[in-house]
């Protein structure tokens, strides 16, 4: 059985706190991310580099892992020093999650990003640019806000809270998504992404 599996559902709200992070080992890549204690679910550590990588052909990838959580990772072309939803793959302990939106809808719902994993629906969608950010399926809601900038780190500061009978399976995509550029999913980050849209296309044309 997988570990986290066995891991209860929770049928009372979880409420955690998550800490922008940066490594830089001497022999090693430096990573930058997230990372905190989710409720009994314990600790999560989400990671990537930060550095631009020519071998990596213009993606890169965002790693979550924890005891108590399945290993989750998304793929997708680097963009403002992220993994982005284009041409993103989202992987959920060794098992494909399925992704759409569309970018040129005009109301918020119709422009969220909707994933399909291992029979379960996930609606994902954002309060607009730096808001707070929502991972919603059937009875189950989580809701990620940003918080306080951290100077030391780089980043900001995460609160979460998750209501229904939430599991790691939940929390993992939507703590993930914390470190993937999803602006493409605001109007306003739309319109700023065009340009970076068109040049991928250019791009696709010529590999």
């Amino acid at each position: 059985m997988r570990a986290f599996d066995a891991m209860e559902t929770s049928s009372a709200p979880v409420n955690f706190e998550l800490t922008p992070y940066k490594d830089t080992p001497k022999k090693k890549l430096p990573t930058t991310g997230l990372r905190g204690d989710v409720g009994h679910f314990g600790p999560v550590t989400v990671e990537r580099c930060p550095l631009y990588r020519p071998l990596e052909k213009g993606m890169d990838t965002v790693r979550l892992s924890g005891p108590a959580f399945p290993e989750t990772t998304l793929r997708g072309k680097r963009r403002s020093g992220q993994p982005s939803l284009f041409k993103a793959e989202l992987t959920v302990d060794g098992g494909r999650a399925e992704l759409t939106f569309n970018a040129r809808a005009l109301r918020k719902e119709d422009r969220a990003l909707r994933i399909a994993y291992e029979g379960r629906e996930y609606v994902y969608s954002t309060e607009g640019l730096g808001r707070a950010k929502v991972l919603e399926r059937e009875g189950v809601r989580v809701r990620m806000e940003p918080g306080q900038f951290d100077p030391s780190a780089g980043g900001t500061r995460r609160s979460g809270t998750a209501t229904g009978p939430v599991d790691a399976v939940d929390l993992a995509i939507a703590i993930l998504l914390e470190e993937v550029d999803t602006d493409v999913l605001t109007l306003t980050g739309a319109a700023l992404s065009s340009p970076f849209a068109l040049m991928q296309r250019f791009s696709d044309g010529a590999e």
